[in-house]
């Protein structure tokens, strides 16, 4: 089915990125405590970094060696021992300076198999050791295909199918030609396209289309919401812009279509 939209433009796509929920409220016992995000956010085959700091009660003493492991259930992802992580992980992890107190865990090249939860325990050499087990457990949601690819599409209204506008557009992305000039009352229209494939820097942002006409330009936009959702379920959005051009005294109007969003099944 189809439906039009009367919001902004939304860009769902599925499966490139997924997201990383800490459960975590600091984790404390005596002065032995870690403070981490309540959630992160990474992309599949990407990096991810997980902010963590800790603290022990040193009791005016000064420790300098120290041994930081990241824990996957009973495995471990990360340990300043090197062969001691499980293959999996292997080279793909690094841990923050434990002597700054920091416990910041990155994993890099991001995958399903990476799913939690984690746990992060500490021990000081000529001290004591310990578990933050109550917080730091993590649980991933992912969404796993690809980034999809969306269209964007500007109609121009005109009056001469000879002396077209010229459009040009705010994001990188593959160009189609023009349509061939439709009826449009008085009017012609011709639809311009771009094909891109969004990323998560791209929410928020406005994708903007402008016409430019004898030296004078209009522009329309749209701001673009990138989200994750289930992969169950897939979308092709097409976002259509409409700018009426009309030449009048050196004056243009435009004017903003809604979106049109198709559901692909």
């Amino acid at each position: 089915y189809s439906q039009v939209l009367n919001f902004d433009a939304e860009m769902v796509f599925w499966s490139c990125l997924f997201f990383l929920w800490l459960r975590v409220s600091s984790a404390n016992a005596g002065e032995w405590s870690a403070k981490m995000p309540e959630s992160v956010v990474g992309l599949s085959v990407s990096c991810l970094l997980i902010p963590c700091t800790f603290s022990y009660p040193a009791n005016g003493k000064t420790y300098t060696e120290f041994t930081g492991i990241w824990y996957k259930g009973s495995s471990i992802v990360y340990h300043t021992d090197t062969s001691k992580i499980i293959d999996s992980f292997k080279g793909r992890t690094l841990i923050g300076d434990l002597r700054q107190n920091d416990c910041s865990l990155k994993i890099s090249s991001l995958s399903s198999s990476d799913a939690g939860p984690f746990e992060f325990r500490i021990e000081i050499k000529y001290f004591d050791n310990y578990s933050y087990a109550n917080g730091s457990l993590l649980d991933f949601f992912f969404c796993l295909e690809p980034l999809k690819q969306v269209t964007a599409t500007c109609a121009v209204s005109h009056s001469c199918p000879s002396d077209l506008p010229r459009v040009s557009w705010s994001h990188d992305g593959s160009h189609s030609s023009p349509s061939q000039p439709q009826n449009h009352g008085q009017w012609k229209l011709t639809s311009y396209s771009l094909t891109f494939t969004p990323s998560r820097e791209d929410n928020n942002k406005r994708l903007s289309c402008s016409a430019e006409f004898k030296g004078k330009t209009v522009t329309g936009y749209k701001t673009l919401k990138v989200k994750c959702k289930s992969s169950e379920v897939s979308y092709k959005i097409y976002f259509m812009f409409s700018i009426y051009v009309v030449v009048m005294k050196k004056m243009l109007a435009f004017k903003i279509f809604k979106i049109k969003k198709n559901k692909v099944y």
